[in-house]
């Protein structure tokens, strides 16, 4: 599927918390006023991925975090028209690029203990587990923690080889 990325920002609030809700149950999706928060934190990088027409297909936040040097996946969101057809890979990718040349030395996320298909997407880039959050969701239902390391090795010039 053809996308197009582009930055996120404060005039496309009302689409990505739509989407959110239309994504998660309530109390889970975030609320407007935190999804005004994720966007203007200077710390956020958020991506909207659009498809040829301009319609959103999918958006992903991520917060930098240079002192810790672990950064955080706040939310990936895809329309239900454009899932399985690798949007969510290409923001997760790009993302994970993003953070990296910000120094980001690893990537941590949560997802619920029942979604096992998030799961196996997040493994199959490379995420592992690496904890529980009891409760994580509205009280009652837990979170995996899962981490992914970022290779901040330099790749080999011709020379080095």
């Amino acid at each position: 599927m053809p996308i197009h990325l582009r930055a996120a920002s404060q005039q496309d609030l009302r689409a990505l918390h739509a989407l959110d809700r239309a994504c998660f149950p309530a109390g889970i999706a975030y609320s407007r006023a935190e999804m005004e928060y994720f966007l203007s934190h200077p710390r956020t990088i958020g991506l909207i991925a659009e498809d040829e027409e301009g319609h959103l297909a999918g958006f992903i936040l991520a917060e930098s975090a240079p002192r810790h040097r672990m950064a955080h996946i706040i939310t990936i969101d895809i329309h239900a028209d454009s899932r399985r057809r690798g949007v969510g890979r290409v923001l997760m990718e790009t993302v994970e690029s993003r953070l990296k040349a910000a120094s980001a030395e690893a990537i941590r996320l949560e997802v619920a203990v029942d979604n096992d298909a998030a799961q196996r997407f997040y493994a199959s880039l490379g995420y592992e587990v690496r904890g529980r959050i009891r409760g994580y969701y509205l009280g009652k239902l837990d979170a995996l923690v899962m981490e992914k390391a970022l290779d901040l090795a330099a790749p080999e010039t011709e020379q080095e080889k």
